[in-house]
Order: C-alpha cells, then structure tokens, then sequence
C-alpha cells in the first residue's frame, strides 16, 4: 500500500479539530463583535411564507409570538398561495398570491417576489424596514426576534435547531431528529464563521433570514430558481456588497415526521443548490466555487476517515504513536459535537413537561445524539448520493410539517406554479 494513503486519512481526522476551533472564534466573534442599534429602524415585518396547508400550525406559531414581551412594534404578515386555507385571524396582513402573477422565480421564491413587491408599493423597501421570514414549521424564539431586528446589518441571521417535537415517538421521527443533529453543527460552525467573520456565506436557511426593505429592494427574490432561494438570496447580497451578520440565538425548527418527506426535502435541496451551483446567472462564481468544495469535502472527509479506520483496525497501516494520540482526541472532539447538539436541540421545554421530565429528555436525547452519531454521519452521505440518483424533482415538494399533518398524503406534486 502507497505509504501517502495513511496520511491522507489522518488530514481527514483533523476536520473534527479544525471545526472545534472555527466554531469557538464564531462564537466568539458574535460576542464581541456583533452590532446592534436598533434605533435605525421603525417598522418590522415577521412574514410566514405557507402553501395553505398548515393553517393550525401558522396560527399556533402566530400565538407564540404575540405572547412575547416584545419591546419594538411589528407586524405580522402570512403569504400563501390561493386555493388553499387562508384564515389568520390574528395576523396583521394575509397576502395570497394571485395565479396570474408572473415572475423568473418559481414557487417559493416566486411568492416571496410578490411579497416584495407588495411592500415595494407600501413603501417598505427602504432601509428603515427590517423583515424577518420564517417557514410555517418554524418557532423564533424571543430573544431570537429581538436580537435580529437590533442587528445593524443589511442581512443576518441565527442558528437552526430541530428543537419542535425533537426525539419524540414514532421512532423515525425519534431517528430523523438525530439525524438532523448535523443541522445545527454545521450551522453553529460554518454560518457563524463565514456569516459573521467573513461576510461570505457557505450555508443560508430561509428560516429566521432578516434583512431590510433596502436589501430586499437591491437583490429581490427574481431569480431563475425553483429552490435554494434563500442560499440564492444570501450570497447575491453579499456579491452586492451588503453587510451580513451572524447571532447565536435560535431558530426552532421540526424535522421531517417520514421517510419519505425527509428524501423529498433533501433532494430539494441538493438539486436546488446544483442547479445554483452550475448556474452563472444565478450564483456568482465565488459562491458557487466555496458551496461545491464544501460537498467534496464532506464526501472526502466520510470516505477517507471511514477507510483509514478500517485499515488501522485491521492492523494493514501502523501509524506512530502521536498520530494514534491525535485520532483519539479528533474522535472524541467529533462525539462532544453530537452532544452538544443532543442538549441544544433538546432544550424547548414543552407544558406537559415537569421539570424531572424535562432534564431526564434533555440528558437521554444527549446520549442518544453521541450513540447514533455514526449512523447520523452515515445516513446524511446516504441521502447525499441517494439524491443524486433519483435526479431533479422539478417541483417543489412539500412535505407534512406536523405528526397530525404527517399521516395525509404529502404532496408530490407542482402545486399551483408558485407554491410556497
């Protein structure tokens, strides 16, 4: 065997490593350098962009918020698309598409360019306007809302955390959760360093996304994308040259409730980011170059590790002792990850929930995050190349966004065109 091999395999043990320390000058970067004066701006718009089909869900995450103590005036606004229910009763303004309505976008994007353009006409595209969106499984936490609309940034935003439902019955709601534990270790890691420290975002999640009318005005959402708008949306801002900005508070999401909702919102997304990726008139070529080395090194990385273990526990390569030292601590650096997403995600505490109950979740959750981290490094490259098997779904496929929801039949389907 070529003697290099070895080696190869070890600068792949040292991505646990390298990530713990991207992670803590995120971190700390948001404590000492994030800028917040929010006496820059006087108006707010929470938009919840829907299809229709979560109309309890909207009006539970529309309840959430107007029980915060929050200290700035705000709207609350919900687009959906025609055809589907539309009774919000406590939002401030229910915008529904018009079928007619055309655009370069498609579906979700296509609806948030209407969205645009109704503020446009109200004259909320200005840089006094901060507009914070959110997805109709998604749950802002209060601090979360605060900390965004202060943030003195054209574009900014927080960490994502499946913190809805996380690890409850059935088991493969139990076992999507954990698989999606990746989801806040990459956000914690790669959006607070290249978010907030460099100002060139690798990753961007439309959930919790804040900008100002100004940015919205300068990028808009009229892009040739059928997905991945908000990636779209993020590095076109920073191709402007607008300023963005990363704060640790969190975003609560719900991971998919089947099987095949979660294959149906990853292959989404990959092929969303390839058709952005290979596009020019879509992502600039620095964005699109950064995003595609990110993929081959996640692939690198599971390939390269899972293969040099193999070896050594085969006795067919001997590394020295130092190298054996450094595997160990990667190994163990790469567990701690997984718990601290087990505790973070498993932090909301529900009303049923007594206070036994809830530190006896958060500490199971915890371990359970540690014990299946191989199979959630593993299923996450699994549905990676699975989803570049099955090809470009062409539509925008809506999954099921609670346990209720999730025993209908999920939609496989186009919709109306601009379905969000």
């Amino acid at each position: 065997m070529k003697h290099w091999l070895p080696w190869l395999g070890l600068v792949a043990f040292l991505r646990p490593l390298i990530e713990v320390f991207i992670l803590a000058v995120g971190e700390w970067w948001f404590h000492s350098a994030y800028k917040e004066n929010p006496g820059l701006f006087s108006r707010y718009i929470i938009q919840i962009t829907t299809v229709g089909r979560e109309q309890d869900r909207v009006n539970e995450i529309i309840r959430e918020i107007r029980d915060y103590p929050m200290t700035m005036n705000y709207q609350l606004w919900v687009v959906n698309e025609p055809g589907n229910d539309d009774v919000y009763p406590d939002a401030d303004r229910v915008v529904t598409v018009p079928v007619e309505f055309e655009c370069v976008a498609q579906y979700k994007a296509r609806a948030l360019e209407y969205s645009r353009l109704v503020r446009q006409q109200l004259g909320f595209n200005q840089g006094d306007t901060k507009i914070t969106f959110l997805d109709d499984d998604t749950s802002p936490t209060w601090e979360y809302l605060e900390t965004a609309y202060a943030g003195d940034y054209d574009i900014c935003q927080g960490v994502t955390a499946p913190r809805i439902g996380y690890g409850v019955r059935p088991l493969r709601h139990f076992l999507l959760s954990h698989v999606d534990d990746l989801r806040f270790h990459n956000c914690m890691t790669y959006c607070s360093s290249f978010q907030g420290i460099f100002g060139k975002p690798l990753f961007v999640h439309g959930e919790g996304l804040t900008i100002t009318g100004y940015t919205e005005e300068t990028v808009t959402w009229n892009w040739r994308i059928f997905a991945s708008e908000d990636l779209t949306f993020g590095c076109n801002a920073a191709a402007k040259g607008l300023r963005w900005g990363f704060f640790h508070e969190y975003i609560q999401l719900t991971s998919p409730w089947t099987w095949q909702a979660y294959f149906k919102q990853r292959r989404r997304w990959m092929w969303g980011n390839i058709h952005a990726i290979v596009n020019r008139d879509v992502l600039p070529r620095g964005a699109a170059t950064r995003i595609a080395i990110r993929y081959f090194l996640s692939l690198f990385t599971f390939f390269a590790s899972g293969t040099s273990v193999a070896l050594i526990l085969t006795h067919t390569i001997d590394l020295p002792g130092w190298a054996h030292s450094l595997f160990w601590c990667s190994l163990v650096i790469w567990l701690v990850n997984f718990a601290l997403s087990g505790w973070v995600n498993a932090g909301l505490r529900t009303a049923e929930q007594t206070t036994a109950q809830f530190w006896w979740n958060r500490v199971a959750q915890t371990a359970a995050a540690v014990v299946l981290s191989p199979v959630t490094a593993t299923f996450t490259i699994v549905a990676l190349i699975v989803t570049l098997y099955l090809g470009n779904p062409r539509s925008f496929e809506v999954i099921a966004k609670t346990a209720a929801t999730s025993g209908q039949r999920e939609s496989s389907r186009p919709l109306v065109r601009g379905a969000a």
